[in-house]
């Protein structure tokens, strides 16, 4: 199942529609910039189960170091413990590297994120260092959204929401 979702219409209240399967998956953002896709699900869960939840059915992902700390800082004010948000929010550049371990944990995986998108003829202008990543697999693909999407499909995942 693969839902695109155009940012003016998204909001908080797409993870009231998930609020009776929150315990079934593993909520996973692998392009996550501030965690602001996942860790509003944090509201739906009650204080005192916060990190526990957190331990179990979040994983974050950025390639930017930066907004990675800033994610962490959001988390901690969920009320998670600092070490346990930094286990489980992570730089990685997953266009890349893909998480395979994910795939691997106790629930299914439900990617909810906003991919990166720039196109290959930008790239080839402005930043050459990544047109690697439309080389083998990813040759003929146009931009970075459609290789982010591909790698979730190469990889089995069933549940996606991305937001253009």
């Amino acid at each position: 199942m693969v839902f695109i979702l155009h940012p003016l219409k998204y909001s908080k209240s797409i993870f009231s529609l998930k609020y009776n399967f929150l315990y079934n998956y593993i909520f996973v953002d692998l392009f996550c910039g501030e965690g602001n896709l996942i860790l509003p699900i944090l509201e739906s869960i009650p204080e005192e189960k916060r990190e526990e939840y957190f331990k179990d059915h979040i994983y974050l992902f950025d390639i930017q170091k930066e907004v990675v700390e800033k994610s962490i800082r959001k988390a901690i004010k969920y009320g998670i413990q600092e070490s346990v948000a930094r286990g489980n929010i992570i730089v990685q550049d997953t266009l890349k590297n893909y998480p395979l371990f994910i795939k691997d944990l106790q629930y299914p995986v439900y990617h909810i994120t906003n991919p990166p998108y720039l196109y290959i003829g930008y790239i080839a202008k402005k930043s050459e260092r990544n047109l690697e990543y439309f080389s083998e697999e990813n040759n003929g693909f146009q931009d970075l959204y459609q290789i982010a999407l591909m790698n979730d499909l190469r990889n089995g995942i069933k549940k996606l929401i991305y937001i253009i």
